[in-house]
């Protein structure tokens, strides 16, 4: 297994294990992120925590999942940094750009009225919403109570409303 050939220091297996997840992660992580300004430094910090604590990896089989929970560790830290420097410097991070003028706007609207919710409620909402990810799978990525996500979304979901006018 793939795993266990990185465990034992098979450089080449590693980077096999980048390259098949790291695509993948990269989309989850942006879409939870909502720019590309700090996406390379939390996938390459992700693979580097795997890299460390590889050998701490229970369940081989559940890699992917495993490198989620850090990026999500990872892109809840940064939130809550931009956040607070946001809050100084008064900046929204640009959102992505949809060729389709009507659904630029959208993208727009939405992406800076996630940029105003706290980090705990951006990353469930994403991660159920945008990635498709079930709720138990969401409390598992986040590392909390199934409970605990259902009063995130739907708080995020509260206030994207009101913010996007959807009251």
């Amino acid at each position: 297994m793939l795993v266990e050939r990185a465990r034992a220091g098979d450089e080449r297996a590693f980077a096999q294990l980048y390259r098949r997840h790291a695509r993948y992660l990269a989309g989850v992580v942006y879409r939870m992120m909502g720019d590309e300004l700090e996406l390379d430094d939390v996938v390459q910090d992700t693979f580097v925590a795997l890299r460390d604590q590889l050998h701490e990896l229970r369940e081989p089989e559940h890699v992917r999942p495993w490198i989620v929970r850090v990026a999500v560790r990872l892109s809840r830290k940064r939130l809550e940094r931009r956040r607070r420097r946001s809050r100084l410097l008064a900046w929204q991070p640009p959102p992505p750009v949809a060729s389709d003028p009507a659904i630029d706007h959208e993208l727009r609207a939405l992406f800076q009225a996630l940029a105003t919710l706290p980090p705990e409620l951006r990353i469930a909402w994403t991660l159920n919403k945008m990635e498709g990810e079930t709720l138990p799978r969401v409390a598992e990525l986040c590392e909390t109570s199934l409970a605990t996500v259902k009063r995130r979304i739907a708080e995020a979901e509260r206030r994207l409303a009101r913010r996007l006018g959807g009251d």
